[in-house]
């Protein structure tokens, strides 16, 4: 055999290169939160085998441009007010210009859109993950009526948490059918004594002070009032202590009002959005959660990986996150248990350092983005397969 005839017949048999799986990751925007960060970070991170692209059903939000420039390609859909059907048919459009094969829809509303595309493309499949809720209610009338038939399709249902599954049992999606995939964050390196002092000179905060902080959207469901009122308990007891509120919404106007009245006037400080906040937390000696519903925080992940003691509401997946006794479970709604938690903590340097050191060491064991993404890409090729 010649070479030519002998490369010919290698061409022959060498199997070809395997086709890149298409895949839209459907949200409703990619402004600054907790759901947004994971579907950026899973952009980034997903295997090569994977090409991602973004449809946001609203605006594209703040980090569009970041992932632009990673050369992910963003669609913001920009829909109005009420229900609009036409979003199906506009992300099925969508998905056939990009040969889509594979929709990921997080949260509710892209679900519902992303079930209606797939009565118009009938090649589409899709993973749908449940990532919270904005209440502790329980599920609507409406939903427990709709989602014994929007459940019906091939592919997948995830909860981010082991209670979020079981809401969504009781909201008529199929038990069975619903399986958890934790959400993960990459640790990075615990903060130095250093990042500590740069962090409050940054926040004009004293080398004395026992500063608590709390990152959150400032929403109701984020019940930032009753964590003023607790501090204000805190304070008559513990008057070096401080809190740092970081974020922004709705909430902040009522925030700033409460935070002004005597009992905490200049002890609170509301800063606004950061996109810093890793390098903030390193200023903090302790982290507090006072929702009334959580998935998974990003943001109580993130306390962990700066080594920080939590103090958290025992809600949606908030205890499977701090097992092991890396925190402290309080009641939501209560400020006196809340209040009582926080102060001990700010008082007891030890103990602080103990259940730090517990929680980094809990979130390098099963909270971390690689484990995440691998979880998600072994789901993605078992639908597709």
């Amino acid at each position: 055999m010649n070479a030519v005839a002998g490369a010919a017949a290698v061409a022959r048999v060498r199997p070809a290169a395997a086709a890149r799986t298409r895949l839209l990751q459907v949200v409703l925007s990619l402004s600054p939160g907790g759901t947004e960060h994971l579907v950026v970070e899973m952009c980034r991170r997903l295997p090569p085998e994977f090409e991602v692209s973004v449809c946001c059903l609203d605006e594209e939000g703040a980090w569009a441009a970041e992932l632009r420039r990673a050369g992910v390609e963003v669609t913001a859909l920009r829909r109005g007010p009420g229900i609009r059907p036409v979003l199906g048919w506009r992300i099925a459009q969508l998905a056939a210009q990009r040969n889509i094969d594979l929709l990921h829809c997080h949260q509710y509303s892209p679900f519902v859109y992303g079930r209606l595309a797939m009565l118009r493309n009938r090649r589409l499949q899709m993973v749908y993950t449940e990532h919270g809720r904005l209440s502790d209610a329980p599920p609507s009338w409406k939903r427990r009526l709709a989602n014994p038939v929007l459940s019906r399709f091939d592919g997948a249902i995830v909860a981010v948490s082991d209670e979020l599954r079981r809401y969504m049992f009781d909201a008529r999606f199929p038990l069975g059918g619903v399986s958890v995939i934790h959400n993960g964050i990459d640790p990075q390196r615990l903060p130095t004594a250093d990042d500590r002092v740069c962090a409050r000179r940054r926040l004009e905060l004293g080398d004395g002070d026992i500063v608590a902080m709390t990152v959150a959207r400032l929403d109701p469901v984020k019940d930032l009032i009753t964590l003023l009122d607790a501090f204000a308990i805190v304070r008559r007891c513990v008057p070096a202590a401080r809190l740092v509120v970081v974020g922004d919404g709705p909430e902040r106007a009522r925030l700033a009002e409460r935070s002004a009245r005597p009992d905490l006037a200049g002890a609170v400080r509301v800063v606004g959005f950061r996109s810093d906040v890793r390098q903030l937390l390193a200023a903090a000696d302790l982290y507090v959660c006072s929702s009334i519903s959580e998935g998974i925080s990003i943001t109580i992940l993130e306390a962990m990986a700066a080594g920080l003691p939590i103090v958290a509401t025992r809600v949606g997946g908030t205890p499977e996150i701090l097992s092991a006794g890396c925190g402290v479970l309080v009641p939501g709604r209560n400020s006196h248990e809340l209040a009582a938690a926080v102060g001990a903590l700010a008082v007891d340097e030890r103990r602080r350092a103990a259940l730090g050191a517990a929680a980094r060491r809990r979130l390098e064991s099963a909270f971390t983005i690689d484990r995440m993404v691998d979880d998600y890409s072994r789901l993605y090729r078992r639908v597709l397969s």
